[in-house]
């Protein structure tokens, strides 16, 4: 007897922007581990700007900096979210392995708005991978976030930053890092001479006299004699770079604030408190050591009305 046919059953395929996205992520993990495998720390290799005469275009910025974000996230860990006193204390424990401990709160637990509630590392020296400081965003259920001493757990972590002496004219530049090796100028902007006030521990400025705005060093932290609101937490003016995860949490962001959602806080004043400088007459060239730490802020620890701004001081800290 023959047999009828039998209807050969169809595969059903996956849509097509599945398929897409799978290699588009594919891609970017290939591309990463090939950074990652021609490019170290104290070298420059084919893949960094130092060894190549055109530079960095757009592709290779994105892949620094998407190494100096996965970095930044592997020496956090799990404390990329802070969710109560003993993650709080943890992040505070010195880390011997990579010598790095965020103990210093500059604003306590005041959020600043665009950036968010701030750590900062002992260590002050600009050490690419090991970020100055730490920005976290608030939880949305926060009652007051302009509080001092109101802990608004859980912190999720919105970026990290790189601050570093203030050098007219002289950015910091690591060429031969395989994460900010892709860095310009116009990525680093300047962090007001200021005093985090022992009120509010927000932030007044205290600026220099100047003929154009960014034209004096102002290493020297503000006193008591500069301002009525002068103690608390002083530093000059610093270097600052802020890095941003981006929702595709592969290549972060670069700006003064977040780019995303907004984070609640005082107004750190755009232009006054966080400005980019203005053009000026060339600046004389400046020892590299100079512009490679925070001096402004060194000795942060231990600077007079500072010591109770670490971690390990809160009172009543579980």
């Amino acid at each position: 007897m023959a047999q009828r046919n039998q209807p050969v059953p169809q595969r059903r395929s996956r849509p097509r922007h599945h398929l897409r996205k799978g290699w588009r992520a594919a891609g970017v993990a290939i591309s990463l581990l090939a950074l990652l495998a021609t490019t170290g720390p104290a070298a420059a290799s084919p893949a960094t700007p130092a060894a190549r005469p055109g530079g960095c275009g757009p592709a290779l910025r994105a892949l620094t900096l998407a190494v100096d974000q996965q970095r930044v996230l592997n020496l956090l860990g799990d404390l990329t979210v802070i969710r109560n006193d003993a993650d709080l204390k943890r992040l505070a424990t010195p880390n011997t392995k990579a010598d790095v401990t965020y103990d210093i709160l500059p604003h306590f637990f005041v959020s600043m708005g665009g950036v968010g509630f701030t750590v900062v590392q002992e260590n002050q020296e600009i050490r690419p991978g090991k970020p100055t400081l730490l920005f976290y965003r608030p939880s949305p259920k926060a009652k007051d976030v302009l509080d001092p001493f109101g802990i608004d757990y859980p912190y999720v972590l919105a970026g990290w930053g790189y601050g570093g002496h203030y050098t007219p004219g002289v950015r910091p530049s690591f060429p031969r890092d395989p994460g900010l090796a892709c860095l310009t100028d116009s990525d680093w902007f300047i962090h007001e001479r200021s005093v985090h006030p022992a009120d509010n521990w927000q932030n007044v400025t205290v600026p220099p006299a100047e003929a154009w705005h960014g034209q004096a060093e102002a290493a020297i932290p503000p006193t008591p004699a500069d301002c009525a609101r002068c103690t608390g937490m002083p530093h000059g003016r610093l270097w600052d770079l802020h890095l941003w995860i981006s929702p595709n949490r592969v290549v972060p962001q670069v700006s003064i604030f977040n780019p995303g959602k907004p984070i609640p806080g005082f107004d750190a004043v755009a232009g006054v408190g966080f400005f980019y400088p203005d053009s000026g007459p060339p600046a004389a060239p400046a020892a590299p050591a100079d512009h490679s730490s925070m001096a402004g802020m060194a000795g942060m620890s231990g600077m007079a009305g500072m010591t109770g701004n670490k971690i390990s001081s809160v009172p009543g800290l579980g």
